[in-house]
């Protein structure tokens, strides 16, 4: 139990009458203790019904309501006490953020949030202010785990995300190389852009580079620079991209692709803080951080010998691991929220239905969040109504079974999950082939020669 600390003290001398609505009878009764250590009057109904009928019976200053009553019928609970008792102080409870928050979240945000089990500082700061005075949309970030504003674009409320923001926190205030893995479509680059912004050299350039994408024969150019003549066709001097980021930052993603003749060139830069463009005897200053992502197993690649060993230990001086969305699944109500919010501008699209979200929750998400945002994009798009509704969802998401074979009749080839997932791929990237090689980890000349192989036709208009 909580021990009575000055906030609970000063909620004593207040004495308000409060309506605990929990369906869980240990919980219940665990949040009934600490509202009564704060001398407050509780009501405890553990059902819906049985809240308004409380409501519609006596007055009270307060309801702290579980998710899982938060809904009657299409007719959520806070709600209808709002209309019943305006002046009511609607509190939402809900356990820890180690579990998944309901659909409901998406439709309630409008009302402060607790987690369960109830801490008293917490408690007192939502029952001591005002209903109007509670940020709608802003939940205490030390109870939600959403990312601080400085991480903009990152979401998440799941202690894996958590984490992220406190390696970021971190990190961004030192000039060390950091280098972070995860899947395509994790968000490796949002991480790399809030180290930068949150950084002291956040007015310095950020300067992207995909080595996955540069043709070989240009790379060491647009890394290094060159000078006029360096080559046929090097009419003028160019720049290189590490010398432009200046003291800022350069994104090295997919760092694994690059060229195994080029890695010695980068780890001397790091090494001597020093470069030098192609054709030129002079050397230029590096005072840029390397920020580099791969969602390759670079350890393996040094075993295969396609990437250099000292090369790594200089990129890993600092690590972040983005979690896959399946492993986060938690954070899914969160993001479609977020969504929402960017496509739903020029449609009155809002909010989901519970059937739909709940598809989306026992989906894999392959393509992790990139994934997600296309799906909410392609439901916004083809949507009418303020929901989305389960027949809007593309139609991986309509056709996806959540189980596990349960017979060896039932197991699968590597290459029909090979062509499965490929198909899936193109279609959550609308057809083009360079972002389905991204999302599925591969290269752009590796697809090809499996979409030639498995004979999968690529309508033209779509890619």
């Amino acid at each position: 139990m909580e021990a009575l600390s000055g906030a609970g003290l000063h909620l004593a001398a207040m004495s308000r009458k409060v309506l605990l609505v929990d369906i869980d009878a240990s919980s219940q009764e665990q949040c009934a203790r600490v509202l009564r250590d704060c001398a407050c009057e509780v009501s405890v109904a553990n059902s819906g019904p049985a809240a308004l009928a409380l409501l519609g019976s006596r007055e009270f200053d307060a309801a702290l309501v579980d998710f899982r009553v938060a809904s009657l019928g299409g007719s959520d609970l806070p709600t209808t006490a709002k209309r019943a008792q305006p002046g009511i102080n609607i509190i939402l409870l809900m356990e820890g953020i180690g579990s998944a928050p309901p659909p409901q979240l998406l439709r309630l945000r409008e009302y402060p949030l607790l987690t369960k089990p109830l801490k008293i500082e917490e408690l007192a700061r939502v029952l001591e202010a005002p209903p109007e005075a509670v940020p709608p949309s802003e939940p205490d970030t030390a109870a939600s785990g959403l990312a601080p504003p400085e991480f903009a674009g990152l979401v998440g409320v799941s202690e894996k995300m958590k984490k992220v923001y406190r390696l970021i926190s971190k990190v961004a205030l030192q000039r060390h190389p950091v280098l972070i893995m995860g899947e395509s479509g994790t968000g490796k680059e949002l991480v790399a852009r809030a180290i930068h912004t949150h950084s002291p050299w956040r007015d310095q350039p950020f300067v992207p580079v995909d080595c996955g994408a540069l043709p070989p024969t240009l790379i060491e150019s647009e890394l290094f620079g060159h000078v006029k003549g360096a080559f046929t066709g090097a009419a003028q001097a160019r720049q290189g991209l590490l010398a432009a980021a200046g003291s800022g930052t350069v994104f090295l993603d997919e760092v694994g692709e690059l060229p195994i003749e080029l890695q010695s060139r980068l780890l001397r830069t790091l090494q001597e803080h020093e470069i030098r463009p192609l054709g030129s005897n002079e050397r230029i200053r590096f005072e840029a951080r390397i920020i580099a992502a791969t969602n390759q197993d670079l350890e393996a690649g040094i075993k295969r010998g396609t990437f250099r060993r000292d090369l790594f230990f200089r990129l890993n001086v600092v690590s972040i691991k983005m979690p896959s969305l399946r492993d986060r699944k938690e954070d899914i109500p969160e993001l479609v929220r977020h969504f929402l919010a960017r496509f739903g501008s020029e449609k009155p699209v809002t909010q989901i239905s519970d059937d739909a979200l709940g598809r989306l929750m026992s989906y894999d998400w392959p393509g992790n969040v990139r994934e997600l945002e296309n799906c909410i994009q392609h439901a916004v798009s083809l949507g009418s109504g303020t929901f989305i509704q389960m027949q809007d969802l593309p139609s991986a998401m309509l056709y996806h079974l959540a189980r596990k074979p349960s017979s060896r009749q039932d197991l699968t080839t590597l290459r029909a999950l090979e062509q499965q997932a490929i198909r899936q791929a193109l279609q959550a990237t609308g057809g083009d082939r360079v972002r389905a090689a991204k999302l599925l980890g591969i290269g752009k000349t590796t697809i090809y020669r499996k979409l030639k192989e498995y004979g999968i036709d690529v309508n033209p208009a779509e890619a």
